[in-house]
Order: C-alpha cells, then structure tokens, then sequence
C-alpha cells in the first residue's frame, strides 16, 4: 500500500491512466470490427450481384460471420462504457483525496473504488505505469516494455 499522500496520488493517477488506455483501445477494435464488418458485407454483396466465382462469395460471408462473432464475443462497447466510467471514477476520488490528510481513509477509499473495476488488458498494465512515471517526473521508475507492449500502446 501507498506510504505518502503523493505515493497514493500516483497510485491513482495509474488506475485511471489505465482505465483511460484501455477504453481507447476497445474503441479502436470497435471501429476496426465496424470498417471490416462493412467491408467484408459490401465485398460479398458485390460478388453475388456480379456473378463472381462461389469461392468469392463463401469466403467473403465466412469473413463477415466470423467478425460479427467476434465482436458480438467481445462486447467492445460495453468495456468502453465500463473503462470511463472506472477513470471518472478515479478522477473523482483524486479530487475527494485533496482534502483528506489520513493515508489510512486514502488507501480505504482507493480500496473501495478498486472493488468495481472491469477487467484490465494485462499488457497495457507496464504501459501505464510508464505514462503515469513520465507525468511524475520519475523516469527512474520506467519499466522495460516487450514488444508486444510498445504495439498495445500504440494502438491504445
């Protein structure tokens, strides 16, 4: 648990920055998923109006199928939702945290908030941590990202 008022400061700033990162990233798979399920339904469209090969037109409606599903299984709009609201959440309690000098109250209440959080994208996990740093002026404290991280964060 957090030792000083800037220690739990930063310990919040981190839950929301990873709340926030995680809800761009959903809204981007949202719009891929959108663009490739008009896409994918114009192609196969197009390939029965104009009398294209049947290979055209299985693997165009196989393509649209399997994005639909994909999409219905991930629910990304719902984690958005759930992802903001957690970051206004935690914007709130660092405006309520001002005013309160007990670190005690403060790690009670950032474990209260903690109780509601949707799931997290675990690779995003180092790259807010990294963010949160930056903003702290705590380079020192930078975590070595994978590669798999550096490309989660660039789509977040």
């Amino acid at each position: 648990m957090p030792q000083t008022k800037e220690q739990w400061a930063a310990e919040v700033r981190y839950a929301q920055r990873l709340c926030q990162i995680t809800a761009r990233l959903y809204r981007r798979v949202q719009t891929t998923f959108t663009f490739l399920s008009v896409f994918t339904g114009s192609a196969t469209l197009i390939s029965l109006a104009a009398q294209m090969p049947p290979k055209l037109t299985i693997g165009g409606a196989v393509a649209l199928a399997a994005i639909g599903a994909i999409n219905i299984a991930m629910r990304p709009a719902e984690k958005v939702a759930a992802n903001d609201a957690d970051a206004r959440k935690y914007a709130l309690l660092l405006t309520k945290g001002v005013a309160i000098v007990d670190i005690a109250e403060l790690d009670r209440m950032l474990a209260e908030a903690r109780q509601s959080d949707v799931p997290e994208v675990e690779p995003l996990r180092d790259v807010a941590f990294n963010q949160v740093m930056g903003e702290i002026n705590r380079p020192d404290h930078v975590v070595k990202l994978r590669l798999a991280q550096h490309l989660l964060g660039a789509l977040a």
